[in-house]
């Protein structure tokens, strides 16, 4: 699933793309994908303009004029790319949009159909999934805040991928943030003191950057909106490397499952502390 660096990516290269642009006509396949206003997409999209395309955790949003929001969660498998309307459809192409006065068009491609699109124009009524609530920005966040969120009896990595709690954090993320923070993933987050409080803030925000810097990870479905790949998968240090040696001790990386997910650790750099097993 793409996480923060990954749709931090997509938005930064759609808002160069889009921003300013006005959308046109709608092609929609599969009408289970969409949420929000009743209307169909082929009425309240053409016409709007694109203010600016950002992220709020794992989602992606558009902001148009008169006043509306289109939002893309990706789901598992979900991507967006912007390709010339000529360009072949790939399979499970569930959405194109195209762009006024060019010839290219946006195109929400999901096989797996765990995202979805949201459209958000403001009236009271609406269909389909509602949106959750989200928790804190990682890369906004303060240690006070960080320092509330520790003060649960939680799992660390269960409390870490939670997005009421954190918004944006993934399975990918957490591990190499705990990895670098030497901590254990199911440690209990209310027993780390505030020198290992400290070392996850700072774990967790320099993660992301640089994962953010190499355009996200690819390890599978994830891709650029012009369809190339991210770079950060080269530099990971533990996740999806069990076996491999680890990078800081050169000890093998262990892998377990804890909430619920698969989970790569080092059992050297992390060693057990107190734990809470969900």
């Amino acid at each position: 699933m793409p996480e923060l660096p990954e749709t931090e990516t997509i938005a930064r290269e759609l808002d160069r793309c889009l921003a300013g642009r006005r959308l046109d006509d709608v092609r929609l396949t599969r009408r289970d994908i969409v949420h929000g206003d009743p209307r169909p997409l082929s009425r309240t999209l053409p016409g709007r303009r694109v203010e600016r395309v950002h992220r709020r955790g794992k989602r992606i949003i558009l902001e148009l004029q008169p006043a509306a929001q289109l939002i893309f969660h990706l789901g598992m498998s979900g991507r967006l790319s912007v390709c010339p309307r000529s360009q072949s459809i790939e399979p499970h192409t569930h959405l194109r949009i195209a762009i006024a006065r060019t010839a290219r068009e946006l195109r929400f491609i999901d096989p797996r159909r765990f995202g979805g699109v949201w459209c958000l124009c403001g009236g009271k009524r609406h269909c389909g999934r509602p949106l959750a609530e989200l928790g804190l920005e990682p890369l906004e966040m303060t240690p006070t805040h960080f320092g509330r969120i520790l003060s649960r009896k939680r799992q660390i990595k269960a409390l870490l991928l939670d997005q009421q709690t954190i918004a944006g954090l993934g399975n990918i993320y957490c591990d190499e943030a705990l990895h670098t923070a030497r901590l254990h993933p199911v440690t209990r987050a209310d027993t780390l003191d505030s020198d290992q409080a400290g070392r996850l803030f700072r774990a967790i925000r320099s993660t992301l950057r640089k994962a953010i810097q190499h355009k996200g990870s690819t390890l599978k479905d994830y891709r650029r909106p012009d369809g190339q790949a991210g770079g950060f998968q080269k530099f990971h240090r533990v996740y999806d490397r069990e076996g491999q040696p680890c990078r800081t001790c050169s000890g093998a990386i262990v892998r377990c499952i804890a909430a619920g997910r698969s989970t790569f650790y080092c059992p050297v750099c992390q060693p057990v502390g107190k734990v809470v097993r969900s």
